[in-house]
């Protein structure tokens, strides 16, 4: 999901340059402001560098937030429905809503699993790019444009690939590998929406090139253990990232029965 992916990156103190912290939290800032304070002590007329200007400047803040969080909390309130009476972990509403999306993300695989059989689209199999793909996209085929398919990238290949354009942040992408002569690539999985249907694969305009062709049919036998199932690292982050408001008003909650009635 591309919200998942946005939040992947490695945070750097703006103070030290150290990685794995921020300013908020650098112990460096500690340092720089006491022996700051001990200057301005003992030499009233001292002026500071604009290191240590920055160090008592972020020990000002601290201060302040200090002083915030000092002031009486809110009632708690359940962070996916809002309700006061319970948090998140004991959510029904969330409870529910979890159970349709693995219902939904198990019948998506298994349609999914269904088409690529039909079409033919299975490890091993040879296709012929069209020339505008594999101009534009720089997939590295040899001149006839011919490869072969020699993985799917499984980790995000979900219910959410089918999802349209008014939650952006929690449409899913992945892609396929090929091998053509002694190169291989990645594509983007949704290259084979037309193949597959549109109905599994939110296309959108930008993908909306050649369509490719399969020139020797293979099966594809992926994993049962992928099919069923109902835990991995992106729906986590999405079940701690969603909240109900979202998926009443943006159509989540459609989209979700829809697929959990499918099969």
């Amino acid at each position: 999901m591309k919200g998942f992916y946005w939040g992947k990156g490695v945070v750097r103190c703006s103070f030290c340059g150290y990685r794995h912290h921020n300013i908020t939290s650098c112990k460096i800032v500690d340092r720089y402001a006491d022996l700051a304070l001990d200057k301005i002590a003992k030499i009233p007329s001292y002026i500071c560098s604009p290191h240590e200007h920055k160090a008592l400047l972020e020990l000002k803040k601290r201060e302040e937030r200090k002083a915030k969080m000092r002031k009486p909390k809110k009632q708690a309130r359940c962070s996916y429905c809002n309700c006061s009476d319970h948090k998140r972990p004991k959510c029904k509403h969330l409870k529910q809503f979890r159970h349709n999306v693995y219902k939904a993300n198990k019948n998506w695989k298994t349609l999914l699993s269904k088409r690529i059989n039909e079409v033919g689209l299975g490890i091993g199999s040879l296709i012929k790019l069209d020339g505008q793909a594999a101009r534009s996209f720089d997939f590295g085929v040899e001149a006839n444009h011919i490869a072969m398919i020699t993985k799917y990238n499984l980790n995000n290949l979900n219910v959410f690939c089918a999802l349209g354009d008014t939650t952006g942040r929690y449409q899913s992408n992945t892609t396929f590998q090929i091998l053509s002569g002694d190169k291989t690539d990645d594509i983007s999985v949704k290259y084979l929406g037309y193949l597959l249907g549109y109905d599994l694969m939110n296309v959108g305009w930008w993908y909306q090139s050649g369509i490719p062709k399969v020139l020797n049919p293979m099966p594809w036998e992926p994993d049962d253990e992928w099919i069923e199932n109902e835990w991995d690292e992106v729906l986590d982050w999405f079940f701690n990232d969603i909240i109900l408001i979202d998926v009443i008003n943006n159509g989540l909650n459609d989209f979700i029965n829809d697929w959990a009635n499918k099969i």
